[in-house]
């Protein structure tokens, strides 16, 4: 590998945990290719050079004006790494609304720019890819939809998989425990975890009597502010990366987004909840573009997950729909829906694949 310096920044947790894979398998063939990186824990264990921490921005407890002068600090300090030592290509980890800055400064600066893991720009605000075309020298995409979809607007694009098939396998035994286990997901962001825990525990109230059901709650990351002294007995908290316990549970209810697409290709039924203040809710109809929020009914383009969104996700909504997904008949035909699934995500050793292709591209 001629390229012995690489930049790489990853904004949010599930980001940054491929970005560090990543990193992994670039060291592994090119030992000496030095790394520096604006992320979290996860970037910095594997950096040679560490600039800031931007994954754990939320868990400061910044207000977004606050936010802003941070993360621009942390631009200043990316361009003055730049003129200093100059990498040889810059790597962009989702988050486009920081990581479209680093690109430009590395357009600036005649730097060669790689993206891993699109934004969702299928979702909303397609206008983002003329943007990234702007300074993007090749897309490596996780969906396969995508590929064709920045090819069609004349970005170069190549679908590498989905990097979560490398990380999750499917669960062994699907019979339901009795009573059952419902795992409860209240997501990584500090303003989402907040909105989200109080209809999270009254549905799990609500289904403890219904079906005498145990829950686990799955913490993610340092915005969870929780501890079994303020939960009731049935209800146990873990870490969300505790594939074991993970793998325990007969059925979920979580936020759309990475933890959604986890559960489906562990095989495990799930209701999607998500609630926003107000006046982003608001915002995100406006530009939302698809029908559905959890990508495995996106591309199913039909609702195999039940999704309850802001106003609709009540906790009488919520367990009723976990009820009627633990019949046995519904259950089974969840499950091998969800194992299907994982046939569309590409094949293994999607890092390895990646850091190939970054590595021999001149």
């Amino acid at each position: 590998m001629p390229n012995n310096r690489i930049f790489i920044s990853a904004g949010d947790l599930s980001g940054e945990i491929h970005a560090a894979n990543l990193i992994r398998e670039i060291k592994k063939i090119a030992p000496s290719c030095f790394i520096e990186s604006a992320g979290g824990d996860n970037l910095k264990s594997v950096s040679d050079s560490f600039i800031e921490d931007i994954v754990n921005i939320n868990a400061f407890g910044f207000f977004v004006v606050n936010q802003i002068f941070f993360l621009k600090k942390v631009l200043k300090k990316i361009e003055n790494s730049f003129k200093e030592n100059k990498p040889d290509k810059v790597i962009l980890v989702d988050y486009y609304g920081f990581n479209i800055f680093v690109g430009r400064l590395a357009k600036k600066f005649n730097i060669p720019v790689y993206y891993y893991v699109s934004p969702q720009v299928w979702a909303s605000r397609a206008g983002r890819i003329k943007k990234l075309k702007e300074v993007v020298r090749k897309m490596f995409v996780i969906f396969p939809f995508e590929e064709k979809l920045y090819k069609d607007n004349g970005v170069d694009a190549v679908f590498v998989g989905n990097p979560l098939i490398d990380k999750i396998s499917a669960k062994d035994n699907f019979e339901i425990s009795n009573p059952p286990v419902v795992g409860l997901f209240p997501g990584s962001r500090k303003s989402v975890v907040k909105k989200h825990i109080p209809i999270l525990l009254e549905t799990a109230k609500i289904l403890r009597e219904k079906l005498n059901a145990n829950f686990i709650i799955f913490s993610a990351g340092k915005n969870f502010e929780f501890s079994n002294k303020v939960l009731p007995d049935y209800i146990q908290l873990v870490s969300d990366n505790n594939q074991e316990k993970r793998k325990s549970v007969n059925i979920a209810v979580c936020p759309s987004g990475t933890v959604s697409l986890e559960n489906a290709l562990f095989g495990i039924p799930m209701v999607v909840m998500y609630k926003l203040a107000y006046f982003n809710y608001f915002i995100m109809r406006l530009i939302a573009k698809v029908k559905y929020i959890t990508i495995v009914n996106i591309l199913a383009n039909k609702e195999i997950v039940p999704e309850f969104i802001q106003h609709a996700a009540r906790a009488e909504n919520i367990a009723n729909a976990v009820i009627e997904q633990l019949n046995p008949n519904n259950y089974r035909q969840k499950v091998s829906e969800l194992l299907s699934f994982r046939q569309a995500l590409g094949a293994p050793g999607v890092s390895k694949r990646t850091a190939e292709l970054i590595a021999t591209d001149k």
